[in-house]
């Protein structure tokens, strides 16, 4: 039987924990992102963090974010850190300066929470790991996609009990890689044991996309298996965003559980247009156990009988629950940072995706918060993003040898590793893991 709502230990309590004193703030980072999608959303974060500076070699981006947060401006990450008017630091910069930027932190002792993706390489993501634990360093990585809306009700339902087991995952067209490899890690709660994956490319009609002339398709088959038999199967094609005709983001996803479905899909071209329902077969989960030798009439027909479309509900401009109301009783999500940024204007031209980012961005700051000043343990360990990276780099070498099953976590050197970091020294004209020769480069390029 399902589990009352009141039976499913919330993600955030209510309330909220919040520190005796806020967590004082640099961002590293002064460029769209970080004003547009973080700065709003950490001026309704006062309980938990305090935007003291901002660090950027660009000297007016910088200039214009001090002015806007009433702090001080660096133009040098040395200059900073030896200042430390902060206790941690938020990297918003481009993911080649990631590693580079948290290496130096962490051997200086300061508290470092970074946008995905985390680097570029396996032995990026391992090395910062690895340094930080050395360090005492408490380092997380700011993954929004596993605390969207329909993320966050998946979890829900899984918790709930209502489709039974839910032991596999489908998802088409929609943010393969690190994006989607941190939802189905905390969907499955373990890491995967291994992976698979095959790529594909085939041409197609030119067109511009970004600015830049496309004429190739590739696309790809990712397969994700985890100890506890769960798989996800993430498929993925390099156009996306409805282009060409294809499903369009957030593409089309099923949660397959043991007695229904939760299924996501878009519904048009615009990007955050979407729709989801869940579908459950019988009133009552069948037993895994009953099988052949049970009685035929005891079996249910396979037939959907209970169909309940998700709804959001919105305090001010963010969403605040999401809800699908069950024969069997009322199943929600319910958005603990509503009220903080029910006032905030969107940013986004998608007012879907503007919401969706908003919570998502204070979720893992407050968590990130909380980690430092240690009120709770993370919900996504410096661990986990490792893994995520794993699965991204080790999706790549499955294909690189014509999709042989790859083990994980993955121990030693990766081909592809190399390959991606020969690729990258030339284009950067630095080697990625020297961190002295990419901050110079940094402020060489400003």
């Amino acid at each position: 039987m399902m589990s009352a709502l009141s039976d499913v230990e919330p993600v955030w309590p209510d309330p909220l924990p919040i520190p005796d004193e806020p967590l004082r703030v640099a961002m590293i980072g002064a460029g769209k992102r970080a004003r547009w999608t973080y700065l709003p959303v950490l001026a309704k974060l006062s309980p938990w963090v305090d935007l003291v500076a901002v660090c950027d070699p660009a000297r007016d981006a910088a200039d214009d974010y001090a002015a806007r947060i009433g702090g001080r401006a660096y133009y040098d990450l040395a200059a900073l850190v030896a200042d430390r008017p902060m206790e941690a630091c938020v990297v918003v910069t481009p993911a080649t300066m990631q590693y580079a930027v948290n290496m130096y932190l962490i051997e200086h002792g300061v508290h470092a929470h970074t946008e995905t993706p985390w680097g570029n390489l396996v032995c990026q993501a391992r090395g910062m790991v690895e340094a930080a634990r050395a360090q005492g360093v408490v380092i997380r990585v700011g993954e929004n996609f596993f605390r969207t809306p329909i993320d966050r009700f998946a979890q829900t339902v899984r918790d709930s009990g209502y489709l039974g087991r839910i032991g596999r995952i489908i998802s088409y067209a929609d943010h393969t890689g690190y994006h989607n490899n941190s939802r189905w890690i905390r969907f499955a709660g373990c890491h995967p044991d291994w992976l698979q994956c095959l790529d594909h490319g085939m041409d197609v009609t030119p067109m511009l996309r970004n600015g830049n002339r496309v004429a190739r398709e590739d696309f790809g088959a990712r397969f994700f298996h985890f100890p506890n038999d769960f798989l996800v199967n993430d498929i993925t094609s390099g156009l996306g965003k409805g282009l060409l005709g294809r499903h369009a983001r957030p593409g089309y996803t099923e949660w397959h559980g043991e007695c229904g479905t939760l299924m996501y899909r878009a519904t048009s071209p615009a990007w955050a247009d979407s729709e989801a329902e869940l579908r459950r077969v019988t009133p009552e989960a069948p037993k895994q156990e009953a099988g052949a030798d049970a009685p035929m009439d005891s079996l249910p027909s396979g037939e959907v009988v209970d169909v309940s479309p998700l709804s959001i509900g919105l305090q001010g401009l963010e969403w605040s629950r999401v809800t699908a109301a069950t024969s069997a009783g009322r199943i929600e999500y319910v958005n603990r940072f509503a009220e903080y940024l029910a006032d905030v204007p969107r940013h986004e031209p998608i007012i879907g995706q503007s919401r969706k980012e908003r919570t998502a961005i204070a979720d893992h700051v407050v968590d990130f918060a909380a980690a430092v000043k240690g009120l709770r343990n993370s919900e996504f360990s410096p661990e986990d993003g490792l893994m995520s990276q794993m699965m991204t780099v080790g999706a790549r070498e499955s294909a690189l040898q014509d999709g042989k099953r790859i083990a994980l976590p993955i121990e030693g050197d990766l081909e592809v590793d190399a390959i991606i970091r020969g690729q990258l020294r030339e284009t950067l004209g630095a080697d990625p893991m020297d961190v002295e020769a990419m901050l110079a480069l940094s402020q060489v390029n400003r």
